[in-house]
């Protein structure tokens, strides 16, 4: 508890220190989810929305994933997570205009998918498709406008989620308790790491000139 306490803190208030490793896990994270998302697509779309349907459905997901019944399916998804990842790892760790706008794409994506998820644990598929395509706007143009601001929100947002759940389990805390936390966490995580970045901007600029 004490290291995830210890690196919940950390992403959320300094997250932006450790860009250079954390963009590029993230994209191993982007390319393996938006792949496998392809793959279920192409290849089993109807399972995939009655998988999507069902109250747990990143367990029925999983079930199909392994699925002893489609052994040509299970390869191809598992294949697609390794090379979806590895290629966007391999250009997050370029520099360039078109690198980064392909990883800052793909953030967007993946972070739509997770969206699914967790709404899908409350509400209906439908419902879910729609507040998802309505959220997926705004997170991709702050994404292709600024990646670097909204990765300082991701971090502090996910360092925020991941304390008040440690803190919540331990104490069994109350819902509210836990959401309160998150809210007071991820407001002053990401004022922290956008003034952090606005600092270390300046100084980029000062460089620059002189």
């Amino acid at each position: 508890m004490i290291a995830g306490l210890l690196a919940g803190f950390f992403l959320c208030f300094y997250g932006n220190k450790a860009k250079k490793y954390l963009v590029p896990l993230r994209s191993v994270l982007s390319g393996a989810m938006v792949s496998l998302a392809l793959v279920f697509l192409l290849m089993h779309k109807e399972a995939l929305i009655v998988a999507l349907q069902t109250q747990n459905a990143i367990q029925s997901l999983l079930d199909l994933l392994i699925s002893g019944e489609h052994y040509l399916f299970s390869i191809i998804a598992m294949s697609s997570i390794a090379i979806g990842g590895l290629l966007l790892f391999a250009l997050s760790r370029k520099s360039g205009v078109f690198a980064e706008k392909i990883v800052s794409f793909f953030t967007a994506l993946s972070m739509a998918l997770f969206i699914l998820l967790v709404l899908l644990g409350f509400l209906p598929l439908t419902l879910s498709l729609v507040i998802t395509a309505v959220l997926l706007i705004p997170i991709l143009i702050f994404c292709m406008r600024d990646f670097s601001s909204y990765m300082a929100f991701e971090n502090a947002i996910g360092g925020a989620l991941l304390i008040s759940y440690l803190l919540a389990r331990f104490w069994y805390l109350d819902i509210w308790i836990f959401l309160v936390w998150v809210a007071i966490l991820s407001v002053t995580g990401i004022f922290s790491q956008l003034r952090s970045l606005k600092r270390h901007k300046t100084k980029g600029g000062q460089s620059d000139a002189e």
